[in-house]
């Protein structure tokens, strides 16, 4: 018999904690409910200290108005006549400066029938002037001789407003009632744009003012028949339908109004007989109820989980206790199998780290015949260039002396001419080999294009002479990234090069040119002669290459050029000219570089 109970009882272990856990999380969720309930109504509280101060900041700052402006002679002095249009005139005017200097919604001067006299905004088609307000009771109270105050939709502006009236005294009586309308529209979009839901209700239950317009003019509940009647005899809000919306009081403090729930603060306020309400949405503190649920609910089950841990701990050590013999056994066999392995492996280590050692003797061995090549290839350059020149020198120092012993002069002042000018030729020689050898980067410079091209100019200008080459120069005020001897040194390579290329040729040109060519800036030396094949433009930059015969060169005038612009920043195109001939071109971003005039040859120091 008692087998037949085992399920049950088994049952009863299951069910019986979650009959215990629903009513543990249905009271967390009421005790976090009602804790963030209080915490949104403090905050209410709070804020609606705020916002009433400033309502009643914005109503101070206008109730001292009809009392000091009720003195003005202009005022009395129509109301003694009212029908003078002079008077009328001075008054609108006053009225009309003194409403555009404070701010306020309207200004407007009444007589002791409810006609009104002047107003601020007599101009207008709206105007108050003429109309009549005796059935306004802030009228009938200042007529009385009190402050009159009331809220209400303007009758003819049908604008919503608070009025303030004040009596205009004359020789010890009521001659007037001067009225100042308060218009409370921008209050409201400062709620509004704050994201507060908040409403200003007056004695009748009607929401006077709110942050929300749909919730405006209507009424907390349904309008008593004393209530229609009284709002309907002042015409306090005009033709408003004061329909009651869809309020329901949960609990005090707690309402739900379209679809959501609110903690609801109340505040009274000192003017007239309003109060101000504030709607915290719920929705958040509900939220934050059910994450308290479910953190406890995942704390249970937590717990649950770790008592089924422990359960499972024992039988699940015994298993291991069992397994371990069996992986020792394992680990045994496969240490084994592992030591071969490693001894394998050293000894391919071992026969690689031989093969890496004879590569890189390779390697080297192949570095030093590369650059013994290079250096024999140069020095056979360099002895050919300057043997000539050397010989030269030997002859005419030779016809120097002879010419000295003579007393010829003007042949040895030739000769010494010669001299010189071979000498020069081989310092150029040697300039070029220091600057190639030395790879001077010569960027963070600055440079007139237009200045290094007449520089350049004036270098060749008996060779382009002698030559019948045209050079043309088209540069404006572009500045390029390099240092002024560095982009001569370009240009003098580039134009020397193009004078070679239209050695024997007619019509030769040479155009010189820099300018911006979208987010970049360009050089461009461009010829008209045979231009370059195009197997050969991969090559032409590279140090001792050369197209020109034995003796007309070290090969090394591109070669400095490429370094010079990729040096500081640039890149260097060749290309053919759209009738034939040759563009080198170079071009640098522009913010590598300074586009237009500046002052003087920045970075032209030693």
């Amino acid at each position: 018999m008692m087998h037949r109970f085992l399920p049950t009882t088994r049952l009863a272990r299951v069910l019986l904690p979650g009959l215990l856990v629903v009513p543990l999380l249905w009271a967390v969720h009421a005790w976090r409910f009602k804790a963030g309930a209080d915490e949104l109504a403090l905050h209410a509280s709070q804020r609606l200290a705020l916002l009433a101060a400033s309502l009643d900041a914005e109503l101070l700052r206008f109730e001292s108005l009809p009392p000091v402006l009720a003195q003005h002679p202009s005022l009395q002095q129509l109301l003694q006549a009212p029908d003078d249009p002079a008077r009328v005139a001075a008054a609108n005017a006053l009225l009309e400066q003194v409403n555009e200097r404070t701010g306020a919604g309207m200004l407007y001067l009444i007589d002791p029938a409810g006609r009104t006299l002047a107003a601020s905004n007599w101009r207008r088609a709206d105007s108050f002037v003429g109309e009549n307000y005796a059935f306004r009771p802030y009228f009938r109270d200042a007529l009385a001789g009190g402050a009159g105050k009331f809220f209400a939709v303007g009758a003819t502006t049908q604008v919503p407003g608070f009025f303030i009236a004040h009596p205009v005294r004359a020789a010890g009586r009521i001659t007037g009632v001067l009225a100042v309308k308060v218009e409370l529209t921008q209050l409201e979009a400062t709620w509004a744009a704050g994201g507060e839901s908040v409403l200003v209700v007056d004695r009748h239950g009607v929401v006077a003012l709110s942050s929300n317009p749909a919730w405006k003019f209507g009424t907390l509940a349904p309008l008593s028949p004393e209530s229609r009647a009284a709002l309907a005899a002042t015409r306090q809000y005009f033709t408003a339908a004061l329909e009651a919306l869809p309020l329901v009081w949960r609990e005090p403090g707690r309402a739900r109004l379209g679809g959501q729930d609110y903690v609801v603060g109340s505040r009274a306020l000192d003017w007239v007989d309003w109060r101000m309400l504030m709607l915290l949405d719920t929705a958040p503190v509900r939220a934050a109820a059910w994450s308290a649920v479910l953190a406890v609910g995942l704390a249970l089950c937590v717990l649950a989980v770790a008592g089924l841990y422990w359960a499972l701990h024992a039988r699940r050590l015994r298993e291991r206790l069992a397994a371990q013999a069996e992986l020792e056994r394992t680990v045994a066999e496969r240490t084994a199998d592992l030591a071969t392995t490693n001894a394998q492996l050293l000894r391919e280590i071992s026969e690689r780290s031989a093969t890496e050692q004879k590569l890189r003797g390779a390697q080297r061995a192949l570095i030093e015949a590369n650059r013994l090549a290079a250096l024999g290839q140069m020095a056979a350059g360099v002895a050919h260039e300057l043997n000539q020149p050397l010989a030269a020198l030997r002859s005419f120092a030779g016809n120097s002396l002879t010419f000295l012993d003579r007393g010829r002069l003007e042949p040895l002042r030739d000769n010494l001419n010669q001299i010189i000018g071979l000498i020069e030729r081989m310092a150029r020689l040697t300039a070029q080999l220091k600057v190639f050898a030395s790879r001077q980067q010569t960027g963070g410079g600055s440079a007139s294009a237009a200045q290094a091209m007449q520089v350049v100019a004036g270098w060749f200008r008996e060779r382009l002479d002698a030559a019948g080459v045209e050079l043309r120069i088209d540069a404006g005020a572009v500045r390029l990234p390099l240092q002024p001897q560095a982009l001569e040194q370009v240009l003098s390579n580039l134009v020397g090069n193009a004078l070679d290329a239209l050695a024997g040729r007619d019509g030769g040109v040479i155009a010189l040119g820099a300018a911006r060519h979208g987010t970049q800036l360009c050089l461009e030396v461009a010829d008209n002669g045979p231009g370059i094949p195009q197997e050969l433009r991969e090559r032409i930059t590279q140090p001792f290459f050369s197209t020109k015969p034995l003796g007309q060169g070290l090969g090394l005038g591109l070669s400095i050029v490429s370094d010079l612009i990729e040096g500081s920043g640039g890149r260097l195109e060749i290309e053919s000219g759209a009738g034939g001939g040759t563009v080198m071109r170079a071009c640098w971003p522009e913010a590598a570089g300074t586009d237009g005039a500046g002052e003087g040859r920045a970075g032209e120091a030693e």
